[in-house]
């Protein structure tokens, strides 16, 4: 395969925007990415509607901008990630060009509450998280990452901890149990869902006290910039010039075709199965094997002993159950389907006969080696 077959020129497939704003209560998060969502609609030249799904109830607040800038905005009030996911098609379908979601936590909120509601759950455990937070990958996360269009979310803030490492005192021997510190924050939301956009943003609010009274500023920290252009950066009070820079590179990046996956040939290491299905087939016949001789032979008589040690010699050779144990599948699936065959009333051949298809056999298939 030649290179130009495999791989396209470095472009982009189509220019849109993914950002993130997190912060806690009163951080501006709402107000400030409002700005942004106005200012990289006219940017990047849309004329559709913003679908704006609102479960803070700010959106009263919010319509005034709206309105001035010119930008028509719809607006559905909802906690489902169903609703989300709705509004994700209608950005692919080209009924809207851009999708705000503020916020996402609630929605994260709920999934876990419906979750514990469907599994009935009184509180999450390890284990829960451990399949809760691959499904929001994949029914969140994934989608996100994939859509075509422009959508901005915005999140609850908190703090990330870090446990202290346990101290052992030399003289006495006891062992200081390490403290959970704050060690950082995060948006309250699954995993790496705030990361997953190309620019997240932190705000908070910061107070200072000064001779005329108290001031209050909003400040918006740049957590990740996938531009370089503002990354680290913090700016008080910031309006869209801010964030303008990170949107105009993406307006002047060259837009084209891209190659896309050329193989999907699973190339993951995993577990030989066929060593197990063997041995589970196994069983079955050997089980299947001693239900039908008891089933000829029910009695324990000294006859009835006889008779059945004599069926085993018959089929396998031998009068030992142990030794018949370790026979292959295949012949012990060939003196199975004999046997089902004398139930029926036909006589034993110098071999085991195994019949042409498995309709003439009551219980188990043939095992795909035999069918061959």
């Amino acid at each position: 395969m030649k290179l130009s077959d495999f791989a396209s020129d470095l472009n982009t497939g189509n220019r849109f925007v993914k950002a993130s704003f997190a912060g806690m209560a009163g951080a501006g998060k709402s107000r400030t990415s409002t700005e942004f969502v106005i200012g990289s609609y006219k940017d990047l030249g849309y004329t559709k509607p913003v679908l704006v799904i609102d479960n803070e109830k700010g959106s009263r607040f919010l319509a005034p901008l709206f309105r001035e800038a010119g930008i028509q905005a719809v607006l559905k009030d909802t906690t489902s990630l169903d609703d989300v996911l709705t509004a994700f098609k209608l950005l692919r379908d080209g009924e809207t060009e851009f999708v705000f979601i503020d916020s996402l936590s609630k929605i994260w909120y709920r999934y876990v509450r419906d979750y514990m509601a469907k599994n009935r759950r009184p509180f999450m455990e390890l284990q829960d998280w451990g399949k809760i937070l691959p499904a929001w990958q994949e029914t969140f996360a994934d989608p996100y990452v994939a859509a075509h269009g422009s959508i901005v979310f915005t999140g609850r803030g908190g703090f990330s901890y870090e446990k202290e490492e346990d101290e052992r005192d030399e003289v006495t021997g006891r062992v200081r149990k390490g403290q959970f510190v704050k060690s950082g924050v995060k948006m309250k939301v699954a995993g790496e869902t705030p990361y997953e956009p190309d620019l997240n943003i932190w705000m908070e609010m910061q107070q200072e006290i000064t001779d005329d009274g108290p001031v209050a500023k909003r400040v918006a920290t740049v957590m990740k910039d996938r531009s370089g252009l503002i990354d680290g950066q913090s700016f008080a009070n910031p309006t869209y010039a801010f964030f303008r820079p990170f949107v105009q590179f993406i307006t002047h990046v060259k837009e084209g075709s891209v190659a896309g996956e050329s193989s999907g040939r699973n190339l993951a290491p995993g577990e030989n199965f066929e060593g197990f299905d063997r041995r589970r087939d196994k069983l079955v016949a050997l089980d299947e094997i001693q239900e039908e001789i008891v089933k000829m032979h029910p009695g324990q008589s000294k006859d009835d002993k006889m008779a059945k040690a004599d069926l085993l010699e018959r089929l396998f050779g031998t009068r030992s159950w142990v030794a018949v144990e370790q026979l292959g599948l295949e012949k012990l699936v060939a003196a199975r389907n004999a046997l089902w065959l004398e139930s029926r009333g036909h006589a034993y051949g110098q071999k085991p006969v195994v019949p042409d298809g498995p309709e003439e056999l009551p219980g188990s298939a043939q095992p795909a080696a035999e069918a061959a």
